[in-house]
Formats: structure tokens, sequence, C-alpha cells
């Protein structure tokens, strides 16, 4: 009787070991299939705050100040250290001087999107730079922008987002980086967040998406910057002394509002010593690039070296020489454009507003009021210094 237990025991055995097998083996497979999906997908590009990345970021910025095509990326120094590059499509508006491009890298596997800053010289460009009443940034309730970034990118945007968004499409497993130079940077700014609010899964800090800029200025307010942090991977690069990113000012400006910096700040604090040693510090950082007094800043770093490149190196290949600049009409005052027009300025302290308001107590001109605290007409001047006036005699 014993043995036959036994027997019956050393049976059974081998079926539990089977048994025991499988159901280890099936909830291994379940766990490695987790770890499976929940794994990143590679990332060709590697840490966008690299050197290698960071210096071709710069390089993608400058190669938007190129005067030479961009179509086959054969434009110098600049497209030889960017070599692999692919040439999509440019844009441009003619009204405020506005330029970028849209471009490949296979290798890496990188959509880049990249604005030119202000073009020395320009008056377009320093009508975006100076005008810097605020406007309310309507995707987001309560945030102000800078009227002149503002306006200069809604001039420029419908020849962007949509095109941006099919070759997205096209390459579903690319990144796509926004890079730009002072007021490029603004504009690569307003860019991928019109993108990202067209593309709701790419936002909330989505890490196929990042924003690079240089020497960038201060482009919204408190609420604005907080959005951004929110949502977007965003680095910016300055170098010591620069004045353009400590504008405009981060303390309440009378009647138009206070800006803020957002994302991370890279701080090249050497320059001439080293350009590729920076220090990593949150936005408006006392201890960064705030740290310099106001009697120390300048424009002499604003276009570098960053990481190696000045963006004035940009069209260093091409024959300026035999570029005529006077016949150029983004560069020197033309008396026959409408400069008022492309402000949205209706005569002094007749402006869209301050804030969206339109006008100052409903002023239109100078002499030329319609409305002074509730008056109708003054002497019964309707324009400016008396025209189509009656004085009532």
């Amino acid at each position: 009787m014993q043995q036959q237990i036994i027997s019956s025991s050393c049976k059974a055995t081998p079926i539990k070991h089977i048994l025991s097998f499988k159901l280890i083996s099936l909830i291994s497979l379940i766990f490695l299939s987790v770890l499976i999906e929940a794994a990143p997908v590679p990332n060709a590009l590697g840490p966008i705050t690299s050197v290698p990345n960071l210096k071709s970021f710069a390089n993608y910025a400058a190669a938007a100040y190129i005067k030479a095509p961009l179509n086959n990326w054969d434009c110098g120094d600049i497209c030889l250290a960017t070599k692999g590059t692919q040439f999509v499509t440019d844009f441009k508006n003619d009204v405020l001087n506005t330029r970028g491009y849209i471009a490949m890298e296979p290798e890496k596997k990188l959509i880049i999107v990249s604005y030119r800053g202000t073009v020395p010289g320009s008056v377009r460009n320093y009508i975006s730079d100076f005008i810097i009443y605020q406007d309310e940034y309507t995707p987001v309730p309560g945030a102000s922008v800078h009227h002149g970034f503002l306006n200069a990118w809604e001039q420029i945007q419908p020849k962007v987002t949509d095109n941006l968004i099919k070759l997205i499409k096209e390459k579903p497993d690319f990144n796509i980086g926004f890079m730009g130079h002072s007021l490029g940077g603004a504009l690569a700014t307003f860019s991928v967040l019109d993108l990202i609010q067209k593309v709701p899964e790419l936002a909330k800090k989505n890490e196929k998406v990042f924003l690079a800029t240089f020497g960038q200025p201060r482009t919204g307010d408190e609420t604005f910057a907080k959005y951004v942090d929110e949502n977007l991977i965003a680095i910016r690069s300055i170098v010591r002394g620069d004045l353009v990113p400590r504008l405009p000012t981060s303390w309440t400006i009378p009647f138009i509002g206070s800006y803020k910096h957002f994302g991370e700040e890279l701080y090249i604090d050497n320059p001439d010593h080293d350009s590729n040693a920076f220090t990593e510090c949150n936005a408006e950082d006392p201890k960064c690039s705030e740290s310099i007094p106001l009697t120390e800043l300048g424009l002499k770093y604003h276009s570098g070296p960053y990481y190696g490149v000045n963006m004035r190196d940009a069209n260093v290949n091409f024959n300026v020489e035999n570029y005529d600049y006077s016949t150029d009409p983004y560069i020197y005052y033309d008396p026959n454009f409408n400069y008022e027009g492309i402000m949205r300025v209706n005569g002094i302290d007749g402006t869209k507003g301050v804030k969206g308001t339109e006008g100052v107590k409903g002023t239109e001109g100078v002499n030329g009021t319609k409305e002074v605290n509730g008056t109708k007409e003054v002497k019964g001047t309707k324009g400016v210094n008396g025209v189509d006036r009656d004085d009532n005699n």
C-alpha cells in the first residue's frame, strides 16, 4: 500500500512541474510585453543639451539669415556643419520682413523649423521689436504677449503650420525642433505653440517636440511663461552680457505690464574662453544672465558665439560686396511704405491698444480727437493739425 502511494506521488510530480513552468512562462511573457510597450522609442537625436546638438541647433538658427538659396543645402560653412540636412520649404512675409524655413535631418530623424531674427538696419524688423505693449494671447486665458512679436507671427502663420503638420504625418517617427535667434526665437515660440494647439497630443512636454532659441528677448508675461513651461521642452541659450534677453524688462512697465522668461536657460558665461561651456539655470535665475549689471550689457555678444557659432558669419560665403543694400526695401526707410499700417497704429494715442484697448479715452489722433472725456470734437477738428477743420467761424 505504501509503495502504491509513493508510486502515485511520483507520477503526479511531473504534472505539477509542467503546470508551474507554464504559469511562470505565461507571467514572464506578460511582464516582458509590458516592458516592451512601456519602453521609449529610440531617440536618434540624443540629449538636446549635448554640445554637438546645441551646435547644430545654432547653425540651423544661423542658416535662416543666409541670403543664398537653401534648396540644395549648399550655403558654405553653416551647411557643411549640418551636412545631410534636406531642405523642405521656406516661407516669408514681405510686410514685416520675416523669414524662415523647414528642413529635415534624416539620420537624426529630426524636422527643423527655423526663423530668422532681426536683420540689422531693417526698419520693418525694428517695428516688430519695439512695439512692446501687450496683446491678449487668446489660446491662454489671462495671458498677454509682446504685440510686435505676435503681429509678426500672425502675418507669417498661414504659410507654416499646416504644411508642417502634413510633413509630421509623413514622418511620424521624427522629432520636431524649433529654432531661432533674437526675434526669430520669439517667432519660433509662437510657431511651436501653434503646432501643439492644433495637434494636442504633442503638448504637455511631449519629448518629440522641443524649442531651442539663442539670444531670445522676453516674449510674454508670467501667465504665458507658465503655459509654455507646462507644455514645452524649451531651452534658451544666452551669452554673458547680451542686452536683448533682458528686454523687455522683467519689472512692470506702466500702462504695458510685465514680462517673464520661460524654459531652461543655458548660460554661456565666458564666450571668449570657451563658448561650449555653459551652466543650466532656471528662467530668471539671479545667478546666471540676470546677475550681470545693466551697465555691463550690450550687443557685442548678441550674435554669439553660441557653441562656436556666430550669427554674423551666416553670409560669410555670400558675395555681399555685390549686394546693393540701397535697393533692398527691407533695410532702409521707404517713404512710400505704410509703416503705421503694419504697426496697426491709427495715429498717436490711437493705437490698437494697451492690453486690447482701442485707444486712450477714445482718441483717434493728434488734435483730431472725436471724444475727450466724453466731449465730442474740439473746435470741430477731425484730423491732424486741422485737416477738415472748422473753427465754427
